[in-house]
């Protein structure tokens, strides 16, 4: 999961340098999201509360798609930061970014970045520069969201 937050190759340099650091010692959590935090130059302190002492769940959704207008939906409590395909009318693909406010920056990736979603709305909606046909949350499917079959839609013609 945290692959998915901060990005595979940040994961990896993560604990190649934890294990470097951290051999034969006594580690906290706290070393793990540190480590991570300066090698992904984001915040994570609100992703080890929710993983360690909470039960909230992952749970997003494609919620209506109008056109150009795209709303989604958390319907989980535990917030994440969303990677998003949508495929145009015209057959063009074009990959989203949707930054966590509490991370502090983004993670890299290529995909046209595009306002964060501040965690306490359930809500966030955006418009395309193109009609749309279809929208997918997490297409890598990394995420680790409880209920993948509210997370496409396509429109009818």
């Amino acid at each position: 999961q945290l692959g998915y937050i901060i990005g595979q190759e940040n994961l990896a340099k993560t604990l190649k340098k934890y294990f470097t650091d951290f051999a034969f010692k006594h580690p906290t959590p706290t070393n793990f999201i540190r480590t991570a935090e300066k090698i992904s130059d984001l915040q994570l302190q609100w992703y080890l509360n929710e993983w360690t002492q909470t039960t909230n769940k992952i749970d997003y959704a494609v919620s209506e798609v109008k056109d150009k207008k795209i709303t989604l939906k958390r319907i989980g409590n535990l917030p994440m930061p969303i990677d998003l395909k949508v495929i145009y009318i015209d057959g063009s693909t074009e990959n989203f970014y949707i930054p966590l406010r509490m991370l502090l920056g983004n993670k890299p990736n290529s995909a046209t970045i595009i306002n964060d979603w501040s965690w306490t709305s359930p809500t966030y909606t955006f418009i395309t520069t193109k009609p749309v046909k279809n929208v997918e949350i997490d297409p890598s499917q990394l995420m680790a969201d409880v209920d993948r079959t509210n997370n496409t839609s396509e429109v009818k013609k």
